[in-house]
């Protein structure tokens, strides 16, 4: 079996060859991905990091391709698009999904009667993207409001304090 045959096994339907990321940045520029893929869930993006590695075929992390920049020529692996966007609300807890958009979790938190986020509303792009850049607008930045993050590391889910972080 091929990769593209093995990636179809893992997110059936959500594979696709030779596609023009153009159609998946804001500044609407780049040439195609070997292989791009949407995951849904820890599990998927688990299976499919580990096929890749398994095959030493690179792979490019992305969520909502706000400030992505990609080259004419594309890239010669898998695009892996973030779209794991379940949001839990637990009091004034929060817990977000990196896939969600940044301002989809603006307009939850104040559905929930939070405070706090109202910056982020006319943040462009996902909150895996916002906790990795420090995003923030309008006084406003994404590390004032982390108490901690999930990583996946060499196949594991670590969870790593807001002071840890670089």
């Amino acid at each position: 079996m091929d990769f593209s045959q093995l990636l179809n096994q893992i997110v059936p339907d959500r594979v696709k060859e030779n596609e023009p990321m153009s159609r998946h940045t804001n500044f609407r520029i780049g040439g195609p991905a070997k292989w791009f893929v949407e995951v849904r869930s820890l599990e998927e993006l688990k299976a499919v990091v580990a096929l890749a590695n398994r095959h030493r075929v690179s792979i490019f992390v992305m969520g909502g391709g706000s400030n992505t920049l990609v080259s004419d020529q594309g890239f010669d692996g898998v695009v892996v698009k973030i779209a794991m966007r379940q949001i839990q609300i637990d009091g004034i807890r929060v817990r977000a999904e990196a896939g969600v958009l940044s301002a989809a979790l603006a307009r939850a938190t104040a559905k929930a009667g939070l405070g706090g986020l109202a910056w982020a509303i006319s943040l462009p792009g996902t909150i895996g993207g916002a906790v990795r850049g420090n995003a923030g607008c309008f006084g406003g930045e994404t590390k004032d409001h982390l108490v901690e993050v999930e990583i996946l590391r060499n196949g594991e889910v670590l969870t790593i304090s807001k002071n840890e972080l670089a």
